[in-house]
């Protein structure tokens, strides 16, 4: 059904697969920066359930895509995008089928991913094969000119320390992730060891230096990190113990974030915001953070039987 003459997919495992990856998404999705090679090979290295996939048309960069079966949930995480100009050819249904597999193989049923909010026919498409929307990510922006990079004030007792300061203090920032993540609304935790490593600490564009640590003694009891993605900087996550918030923690580290981007010559922040994580968009919209709807995401989540749900079989990604 999806035998394309010319399209060859296959697993990722060198760095010219990667930079086809790069292609695919650049191609793909100009507006957002490229990922980084970097932190590429780092998810390949550390996630060790992670599986990368890259087609080629003739040679030539056609799509990517990416399954994820290392979660504690009934489904995979994954991903597919086709470079504009080729798609309604079959390469996405091919490549969705290739990733069905790889979740299949790893006892899951289904496979959850998101498309733009904007992109209706990519939506289509999926709903076509059983995918229904179970989020949304809405993402925002904040302009660094004309910020001053002032550290804020601090709650009382709280003192904020970079982890480049205070390395030894990393292992400990694990149980701030779990807590932090088991209450963003359909977050797929608990949060494993080896993920909060390879994202939080090992991935190369979290840079220690930009990753901030609350402590209430040597407790460390919030932190919050920025991934340097060149001219802009991304908010990654933004984490507080129970027991310690509503007390303005998360605002200080934000704010100790917005000082510190400036102070590094960055453009502005980017942050993506779970559609029902109210206190943490309210936080976002006090602190100025404006919408960039155009980056606005729907997460969908459907069968790993990838055929289409009313016999329409048309390629449509």
């Amino acid at each position: 059904m999806h035998d394309i003459r010319g399209l060859a997919i296959t697993r990722v495992e060198t760095d010219a697969d990667l930079e086809t990856l790069i292609a695919v998404r650049a191609a793909a999705d100009p507006e957002r920066t490229p990922p980084r090679i970097e932190n590429l090979r780092n998810t390949l290295q550390t996630l060790t359930l992670n599986t990368f996939l890259v087609a080629r048309l003739h040679g030539e960069p056609a799509a990517c895509g990416f399954v994820y079966t290392g979660i504690p949930a009934g489904h995979a995480e994954g991903h597919v995008v086709v470079v504009p100009g080729l798609r309604r050819r079959g390469i996405g249904s091919a490549m969705l089928a290739a990733a069905a597999a790889i979740a299949e193989a790893g006892e899951k049923e289904e496979l959850e991913g998101e498309t733009r909010e904007v992109d209706t026919e990519s939506r289509a498409y999926l709903e076509r094969r059983g995918y229904r929307v179970v989020g949304g990510e809405k993402w925002l922006s904040f302009d660094l000119d004309g910020v001053d990079a002032v550290m804020p004030d601090l709650p009382a007792d709280v003192t904020i320390v970079s982890r480049a300061e205070r390395p030894d203090l990393t292992d400990a920032l694990f149980e701030v992730a779990v807590e932090g993540t088991a209450d963003i609304p359909g977050f797929p935790g608990p949060t494993t060891y080896e993920q909060f490593r390879s994202i939080e600490i090992d991935r190369p564009t979290r840079k220690p230096e930009l990753f901030f640590i609350a402590l209430v003694g040597d407790e460390p009891v919030g932190y919050a990190t920025l991934d340097d993605l060149g001219r802009d900087a991304y908010n990654g996550l933004t984490a507080v113990k129970r027991a310690w918030r509503r007390r303005g923690i998360a605002t200080a580290l934000k704010r100790t974030q917005i000082a510190a981007a400036k102070r590094a010559g960055f453009r502005r922040l980017v942050t993506g915001s779970e559609e029902r994580n109210t206190p943490m968009r309210s936080l976002n919209g006090k602190l100025g953070y404006l919408p960039e709807p155009h980056l606005n995401t729907l997460v969908l989540r459907g069968p790993t039987d990838v055929r289409s749900r009313n016999g329409d079989d048309r390629p449509g990604v």
